[in-house]
Order: C-alpha cells, then structure tokens, then sequence
C-alpha cells in the first residue's frame, strides 16, 4: 500500500506566507501529477477559506462532520468511552476544488468551538497525541496520496504536537528579517524535542515510535516575502551560523535556504485567493521534490564554510 510522504509547514513568526506557499506548493505538486493532500490546522482557517471559495462555498455552511474539528470534537467526547471505536467518514470530510486541490478543511464556526478550543480539551499526555495518527490509520486516506502537506499555526500545542510527530519531513517559510530568523532555531529545537520526549525518553517511547516512526526531517528553509530594495545578508550570515552552532540537519546536501525566493508581490496573494499558480513557486516545488526523492540528510555543522549563500 502507498504511504504518503507527510509534510509538517510552520514558524512561529505569523505573517510570513506559510498558507499561501502551502497552496501555491499544492497546484505545482498537482502539475507535476503528483497527488497532494492539505490538512488546515490553523484555527484563522485561511487555507479552508481559500480551498473553499474554489469552491463557492463558505466555512459557515459546513456541516459539523465536513471539517477537522469534528476529528478533534469526537476524539474528546469518545474518552468517556474507551471501548468505543471511531469510524470518520472520510468521504465528508475531504474536498476537492475545481484545480484539483484535495483538502480537509478547518472551521472558526465549528459548534463546539474552533481548533484552539479544541485542543484547550486535549490533556497533555501520549493518548492525546494519536487523533491525527488514528485518523489516517482508520480512513486509509494517505493510500490515495503522494503527500499530505499540514498548515500549521505559529503556536504550539497538542494537535500541532500530534502533527509534528506524525509527519515524515517538515518545512520552514521565512522572512529573513532579524526577529524571525533568531526563531528558526528554536522552532526547529522544539521538533527535536517533542519528538525526544515522546519517542526517546519518555515511559512510553516504544509506542511512541510504534504509532509515529522515525524523527520527521527538515527539508529546508525557503525565504517568503523579499522586499527588492532589502539587503538582508548579515541576517542571512547570521542564520548560516545559528544554523551550523546547532548542526541542524537538512536534506539540502551543503545548504541550508533553497535558491529560489519568493518576493514580496501583492498580485501572489490575489492569484492565490482566485486559484492560480504563481510562476515564483514552480522552482521552488521542483527543489522540494527533488529533496524528497533525495538522499538521507547530512550534518551541515561538519561542512565548515563550504556554503557562502546558505
């Protein structure tokens, strides 16, 4: 049985483009036929708002059993029932807009509350890590894809967790400003860890890695919003060196930021929301699959100064 390839998209900056690439990634993906899944797992619902106007339709006209927080709703409530087993309706669930664009949708007017109420529900313990992981085991939905592209919030809790473990590779969107770059460290540090505590360390390791497998992989950092008459080298210098201080491992070979970057154009966030590709984005999906059809990553901290350019 096909196994998708599981992409984690997140910072914990907002405003650096992480919905709209993860939407523009999805209609190169589909170009290059490769089957894409998106799961929406930021409670603003952007990326549901956008797949859902592909379609003429809105978040308020959802049913309950239509979007993500019902997965979390009926998690919550069947723990008073432990013998309970959960079946989802994934046919419900999953929508397909006129490009193409499979996704599961999100949804702010949810009755019982949007994805951060939810998980203010979730206790923070291994058993509330699994609604992802038993989604996908019970629905089989990853079987009719290539890969599963999460959108993530820039917050940490129990679904982005649960998120994070169940992916196989994770991607960083980022202005290279100052302020956002001294937190791609640490965003990446804290994968690290909620992978070592659940998997690694913890009395439960052993299920851990049963249910989640091996440790998810950066593939890379890609630059968003570049404005043509900023010069942020030294910014760029100085993620190079937290970067290689912290031997984070990439799948880049000898980098760090993939080549392309994406500018700062208004008419990208307008083409988005009318559902079409933004040539900017065509390098770039082609650099992604390549990482994934790459080999096993590298430590860049033993590469010394090989990477002028990240």
């Amino acid at each position: 049985m096909t196994t998708a390839k599981k992409i984690f998209v997140g910072n914990y900056k907002g405003g650096v483009g992480k919905t709209t690439s993860v939407y523009q990634l999805a209609l190169h993906m589909i170009e290059a036929e490769e089957r894409v899944l998106l799961i929406d797992l930021d409670p603003q619902c952007s990326l549901s708002e956008i797949c859902l106007s592909r379609m003429n339709r809105n978040l308020d006209d959802l049913q309950p059993n239509e979007c993500l927080n019902y997965v979390y709703d009926v998690w919550v409530q069947t723990k008073k029932f432990p013998h309970v087993h959960i079946q989802f309706d994934a046919d419900a669930l999953l929508k397909v807009t006129d490009e193409g664009v499979c996704f599961i949708p999100s949804n702010m007017f949810y009755r019982n509350g949007g994805l951060d109420d939810l998980a203010l529900k979730l206790q923070d313990d291994f058993y509330d890590l699994l609604p992802l992981q038993q989604f996908f085991q019970s629905t089989k939905l990853e079987a009719g894809f290539d890969y599963i592209l999460f959108d993530c919030p820039p917050t940490s809790n129990m679904m982005t967790k649960g998120a994070f473990l169940l992916s196989d590779y994770y991607l960083i969107p980022s202005i290279i400003q100052t302020v956002s770059i001294r937190g791609i460290v640490h965003y990446i540090n804290t994968v690290n860890t909620i992978y070592h505590e659940t998997c690694e360390e913890s009395e439960t390791a052993m299920l851990g890695t049963q249910f989640f497998g091996p440790k998810p992989k950066l593939v890379g950092i890609f630059e968003t919003m570049k404005k043509s008459n900023v010069n942020n080298q030294d910014e760029l210098n100085e993620l190079k060196q937290n970067l290689k201080t912290a031997q984070v491992e990439t799948a880049l070979k000898d980098r760090y930021l993939f080549q392309t970057i994406i500018n700062s154009h208004e008419y990208i966030a307008r083409k988005t929301a009318n559902g079409e590709k933004c040539a900017e984005y065509e390098k770039l999906t082609d650099e992604i699959l390549a990482c994934m059809e790459g080999p096993e990553p590298i430590t860049l901290g033993s590469l010394g100064d090989k990477d002028e350019n990240l």
